[in-house]
């Protein structure tokens, strides 16, 4: 009787057991269908969408630049690029890249995003040029990026035309005007 008591124990103990290994596994199934299902942009969303960005896709959280997986994230992103991801998708491949130490093709990409209009790629490709010192480029990205409502661009702006303008009371009232944008964008 000992010997039937211990085998119906054990029998008894292994189905919880392995109902619990197949609701792991159908999990771990689930989550690994669900990675697979996202589009290469999604990925590219996921793995390096910018906590400046307004334009991000606020489906994932937010991936600070030190925090980027260079190796998923550039794959995600080139993939996404190449399947003609528009700005967002240039925005942040440009920045794993610049993450990654490629620099130069980092800036290409960027000034491709700034040019297709995203607010952004706008803010950081006229962050390069004023460090390159062509400022007057630089002003024309912030204008453009501050006009699409970007309180970024509206603050650099206004620091750009405080340090380059001329007296003339269209540049001063401009660099007011942008200087209140940036501190109270509902204005």
């Amino acid at each position: 009787m000992n010997k039937h008591v211990k085998s119906s124990l054990r029998i008894g103990l292994g189905y919880p057991l392995a109902a619990i290994l197949l609701l792991a596994l159908a999990a771990m199934a689930s989550s690994t269908a669900r990675a697979g299902d996202l589009t290469a942009a999604e990925q590219c969303d996921r793995e390096a969408g910018s906590e400046s960005d307004v334009e991000r896709n606020r489906n994932f959280p937010a991936v600070a630049t030190k925090d980027i997986r260079i190796g998923v994230a550039l794959s995600a992103c080139r993939e996404a690029y190449n399947q003609n991801g528009g700005g967002r998708t240039q925005f942040q491949l440009a920045r794993v890249l610049d993450r990654a130490g490629q620099k130069l093709q980092s800036a290409q990409i960027l000034e491709q995003a700034a040019q297709n209009g995203h607010a952004s790629a706008m803010v950081s490709y006229a962050d390069l040029l004023a460090g390159r010192g062509d400022l007057e480029s630089a002003r024309r990205y912030y204008q453009r990026a501050a006009g699409q409502g970007n309180a970024l661009a509206a603050r650099s702006l206004a620091v750009a035309l405080r340090d380059t303008a001329d007296t003339s009371s269209g540049d001063v009232m401009a660099a007011r005007r942008f200087a209140q944008v940036s501190a109270d964008p509902s204005r």
